[in-house]
């Protein structure tokens, strides 16, 4: 179910961030200018998280299959409907179709996790879900060209992305089963309920609030430093594009690799609050030189450090005493919309203060953001592997 459940994240990954090697051949086929682009990009960020929430909140009226059943064959539909685009607003209505489908795959696979996967065994298995989104990014920029030319057309990449989606959803229809003693009830608490408890736990007001600045200068690199390292570093597009391109790789291992180290430390924290301090350092260094080894360097820090934290982030709401299912499934769904947020305004602010004081100061000022989320992470209670093993020690006294 997990796995099916992951293919959805890497083909919707590969849609989102084959944006822009697709846009040339859609602005000459539509005929649209660089300002409908960024829109189209902050399209695929801003509806996905305002959506997060409230298809979370169904988790607990709406038995999960149907739930992500419905959300599979929406974002296929939507991922043909992007192909069969007559104009730039159908193209604009089809992507944040996608981005509304996009955000409810995530958190209905909360319950399920919960339901199959043992507590010792939730952040490696966290590691490998979160492992699948970079490897889509990567797919995004480096493979697509190649789909393009296979397939014939951005068109038909589209629609094929659409088409498997949708197998998707009727594979994970069939596979689907519910652990005996955990089936599905429904939540009989007020629709609101869930969201309530979420926000009465301080550990995801911290992620809330401090995830966004890693986001943040995240998507403001993806969108300005190609840009900036060709007008101003000197550098080729395709040298700027091999040094960006280590970047989901190096998250991709970040991911998968974190865990195992995390557990092997024994303190979550120590996976944690450090890259909030690190990452700003790695993202500045790329705007200091022209030199691809130093440039390859950071860029494979900044890539490991934006997503080492990630799978530990999100394993720390599971590890809360007594807390409810419904309430990760809504803790997940708060901390998803600000990451969603902070992605939205990466692109957004670094143009705007690009404007007023040039790329360079824009793109340093965002740089700053990953201190917030280092700084926070700091007042994040400890639940690591060492504070399981004195928990459980003093419950067998």
């Amino acid at each position: 179910m997990l796995s099916v459940g992951w293919i959805a994240v890497l083909v919707v990954n590969l849609a989102v961030f084959a944006l822009g090697m697709m846009l040339p051949s859609m602005r000459e086929d539509l005929g649209f200018g660089i300002e409908a682009s960024g829109y189209l990009s902050a399209a695929g960020w801003i509806f996905k998280a305002f959506a997060t929430i409230p298809i979370a909140l169904c988790v607990a009226k709406i038995n999960p299959k149907y739930v992500l059943v419905m959300v599979y064959l929406a974002a296929g539909l939507a991922l043909i409907f992007q192909g069969l685009a007559a104009n730039v607003e159908m193209l604009m209505v089809g992507r944040a179709l996608t981005s509304i489908a996009s955000a409810g795959i995530l958190a209905p696979l909360v319950p399920i996790k919960i339901s199959w996967v043992p507590q010792k065994r939730m952040t490696q298995i966290n590691g490998i879900e979160n492992c699948i989104s970079p490897v889509g990014q990567a797919l995004g920029t480096v493979a697509v060209t190649s789909m393009i030319a296979m397939l014939g057309g951005w068109r038909n990449v589209m629609i094929a992305l659409g088409t498997v989606m949708i197998v998707v959803g009727i594979v994970f229809f069939v596979v689907y089963r519910e652990k005996e003693g955990h089936e599905f009830q429904k939540s009989d608490a007020k629709f609101l309920e869930p969201l309530k408890e979420a926000l009465k736990l301080k550990e995801v007001w911290l992620l809330a609030i401090g995830w966004p600045g890693t986001s943040l200068v995240w998507i403001a690199t993806y969108t300005f430093w190609p840009t900036y390292a060709t007008e101003t570093l000197g550098l080729t597009l395709g040298e700027a594009g091999f040094v960006l391109g280590l970047f989901p790789i190096a998250s991709a291992i970040a991911s998968f690799i974190s865990p195992s180290i995390t557990n092997k430390i024994g303190y979550d924290k120590l996976m944690l609050w450090p890259w909030g301090f690190i990452l700003p350092v790695a993202y500045y260094g790329m705007l200091q030189t022209s030199n691809m080894a130093i440039l390859c360097l950071c860029s494979i820090v900044a890539g490991f450090g934006a997503y080492a934290f990630v799978p530990i982030a999100f394993t720390t709401l599971y590890k809360i005493p007594n807390v409810k299912p419904r309430t990760v499934t809504l803790g997940t769904s708060c901390i998803l919309t600000m990451v969603g947020v902070g992605s939205s305004l990466g692109g957004t602010l670094a143009g705007i203060l690009g404007e007023t004081m040039g790329l360079y100061k824009a793109m340093a000022v965002c740089c700053l953001s990953p201190l917030i989320f280092g700084i926070l992470c700091l007042f994040l209670p400890e639940k690591g592997r060492r504070y399981q093993e004195r928990m459980e020690r003093e419950g067998n006294q």
